[in-house]
C-alpha cells in the first residue's frame, strides 16, 4: 500500500509519515541493514580480539591501560595499507547496501513491487555516482581546509572571526545540500545535478528541515543511550575487558541496528517527499496565476 503523502504536512506530520514508513518497510530492509552491520561489526570484533581490554567497544565501561607494545602494534595495524583498503571496501559496500535500503523504502512508500535483488542491482548502478558525489564534497572540504590553513599561516588577527562566520556558512550550506544523496538515489540524478536539486528544494525550508532532523537525532540518541546502557550492564557482569563482553555488545548492536537501520532513511525520504510537494505545489500555483493574468 502506498504511503506517499498527497499534500504538504506539518513537522509532526512528516515525522509521523517517516515513522510509519519505517515500520512498514522493516520487513523489507532488515536483511540489508543486518548485512551492513555485519560488515562493520566483524572488523571491530577482530580488533577487539587482538587488543582485548584496550579497545573500549563496550560503551561506558573502563579499559585497562594499553601496553607500549600493544600501542605500537595497533599503530602499525592502522598504518598498514591492507587495513585502509579493508575499511575503504567496507565504506563502499556500506554505501551500496544503504542505497538499496533507501530504494526499498521508496518502493514501499509508492506501493511499487521491489525485490531484494532488484534493489541491489539498482544500488550498484547508482554507486559510481554516489562515490563521485562523495569526492565532490571531499574536494569542497579540502578547499575550505586549505583556505583556513592559509589564513592561519598568514597570522590574520581576524582568523577567529572568519572561522566563526565560516562555521555558520558551512552549517547553512550543509543544510541546503543535505538531501543530495537521497535525491540522487530516488530521482536517478547526477552527482552535481542532485546537489542543485537539493539546494532548490530546501530554499526557504532550512529551519523546517533542521527542526525535523533535530527531533530525529534526539530519537536516535535516546535509542543509542538505551542500547549503550544495556551493553554496559552486560559488559560489567561479564567483565568489560573480556572478548565475550565485546561479542555480546556487538550482538546487541547488530539486532538493534538491523531494526533501526531504516529509521533515518525513512524519515529522510518522508522529508524529501514533503519538500517536493511544497516546491512543486508552489510552481504549479505560479503557473496558474500566470495563466489567469493572460
Amino acid at each position: 500500500m502506498s504511503t506517499t503523502p498527497t499534500e504538504p504536512r506539518s513537522i509532526g506530520g512528516v515525522l509521523d509519515d517517516g515513522l510509519r514508513l519505517w515500520l512498514g518497510s522493516i520487513a523489507k530492509t532488515w536483511p540489508l541493514a543486518l548485512l551492513a552491520q555485519l560488515m562493520v561489526a566483524i572488523p571491530l570484533l577482530i580488533l577487539g580480539y587482538k587488543f582485548q581490554g584496550a579497545v573500549p567497544t563496550v560503551p561506558g565501561m573502563p579499559t585497562r591501560p594499553m601496553s607500549a607494545a600493544s600501542a605500537q602494534a595497533m599503530l602499525n595495524l592502522f598504518k598498514s595499507p591492507a587495513t585502509w583498503l579493508t575499511y575503504l571496501g567496507i565504506l563502499v559496500f556500506f554505501s551500496l547496501v544503504y542505497t538499496a535500503v533507501v530504494l526499498r523504502i521508496a518502493a514501499v512508500a509508492s506501493g511499487a513491487v521491489s525485490s531484494l535483488g532488484g534493489a541491489l542491482s539498482s544500488a550498484l548502478r547508482l554507486l559510481p555516482r554516489l562515490l563521485a558525489q562523495f569526492l565532490l564534497f571531499m574536494v569542497a572540504a579540502l578547499v575550505v581546509g586549505v583556505a583556513l590553513a592559509l589564513l592561519s599561516a598568514a597570522g590574520s588577527l581576524a582568523l577567529g572571526l572568519v572561522s566563526i562566520i565560516l562555521f555558520f556558512v558551512l552549517i547553512f550550506v550543509l543544510g541546503r545540500v543535505f538531501f543530495a544523496s537521497i535525491v540522487l538515489m530516488l530521482d536517478d540524478a547526477g552527482p552535481a545535478e542532485s546537489i542543485a536539486i537539493s539546494w532548490r528544494l530546501t530554499r526557504g525550508y532550512w529551519w523546517r528541515c533542521a527542526g525535523i532532523l533535530l527531533v530525529l537525532f534526539i530519537i536516535g540518541s535516546v535509542f543509542s543511550l538505551v542500547v549503550g546502557f544495556i551493553s554496559a550492564v552486560l559488559g560489567g557482569a561479564m567483565g568489560a575487558a573480556s572478548f565475550l563482553a565485546i561479542g555480546v555488545s556487538q550482538l546487541i548492536s547488530l539486532v538493534v541496528n538491523s531494526v533501526l537501520g531504516s529509521l533515518y532513511p525513512a524519515v529522510l525520504v518522508a522529508i524529501l517527499y514533503d519538500l517536493k510537494l511544497r516546491t512543486q505545489g508552489g510552481d504549479l500555483l505560479s503557473r496558474v496565476d500566470a495563466l489567469a493574468r493572460q
